[in-house]
């Protein structure tokens, strides 16, 4: 496994490396070549290097200038390619079929191994992890995401062990995870939410659990593994309570943007400016 993030990290700096050569030798000419106004600031900003600053600094005056952005853009190439090594690594280790598995066995080493790669991808991000510890990156490691899902801070430990359907929200810290340890014992098993599930903040999910739609998983709440949760309800105290129909007043207060759900009566009685006859 070491030696596999090894020569992941080496083949994947090599386009990064390449690609700032050819920043090198080729971007401050590249910027002048665009003409007003980066040749002009060149111009009035080239008296001031002039006896001041070593030729190099002249030489690749947009590199040092713009050295952020040409910085990060090598660097993404860098991660790039590192998310393909890193994928490409995973798929040498065989994939664990759900059931349970014997804890510090061969195969238990397998799993640990298998989600090593998903777990590490962020740490090499630096600035980037922001951006890459959300939906792209669960999805890259084979999670399967819905339509206008935010998964946020949320945490999911399987990723491939992990269904969500669309328009769900994770709040701070919600874990999904695809595997428990029971003693000696490691469980694994998919993960399914359904669409328009709410999870809480520090909710946690355990394997097996099929979540129907129009859900709210309460906060700090727990969802045993293999529990199976009816649509239209709310998950809290260990059980599903039933949700109520939506009254008026929630079908008026819909996000900025959203849609005001009327029945027909009540856009009857309702004059344009709003207020009720």
């Amino acid at each position: 496994m070491i030696l596999s993030i090894m020569v992941s990290l080496t083949v994947a700096a090599i386009p990064a490396i390449l690609f700032f050569g050819f920043f090198l030798l080729h971007f401050t000419n590249f910027m002048n070549s665009l003409g007003f106004p980066f040749y002009t600031l060149y111009e009035a900003a080239l008296p001031l290097l002039q006896g001041t600053f070593d030729p190099l600094v002249i030489n690749y005056f947009w590199v040092f200038v713009l050295f952020v952005p040409v910085g990060l853009t090598c660097y993404a190439v860098f991660l790039g390619f590192l998310l393909g090594m890193l994928k490409l690594s995973r798929r040498v280790i065989p994939f664990l079929e759900d059931g349970y598995y014997e804890a510090e066995s061969d195969v238990w080493l397998l799993y640990e191994y298998y989600e090593v790669y998903y777990i590490l991808f962020p740490y090499f991000a630096g600035f980037f992890s922001i951006f890459l510890d959300t939906k792209p990156r669960h999805q890259a490691f084979g999670t399967k995401i819905g339509k206008n899902t935010v998964v946020g801070n949320g945490r999911l430990f399987n990723p491939e062990r992990t269904i969500i359907g669309d328009n769900c929200f994770f709040g701070y810290d919600a874990i999904l995870s695809g595997h428990v340890y029971e003693g000696r014992r490691l469980y694994l098993k998919t993960v399914r939410l359904g669409n328009n599930v709410t999870v809480g903040a520090n909710a946690v999910i355990l394997p097996g659990a099929d979540i129907g739609d129009n859900v709210i998983v309460g906060a700090n709440t727990v969802v045993p593994k293999d529990t199976i949760i009816p649509p239209n309800t709310i998950w809290v105290h260990g059980k599903a309570i039933p949700r109520k129909p939506a009254g008026e007043a929630e079908a008026l207060h819909q996000p900025i943007g959203g849609p005001t759900q009327l029945n027909v009566e009540d856009q009857a009685d309702t004059p344009e400016n709003g207020e009720r006859l």
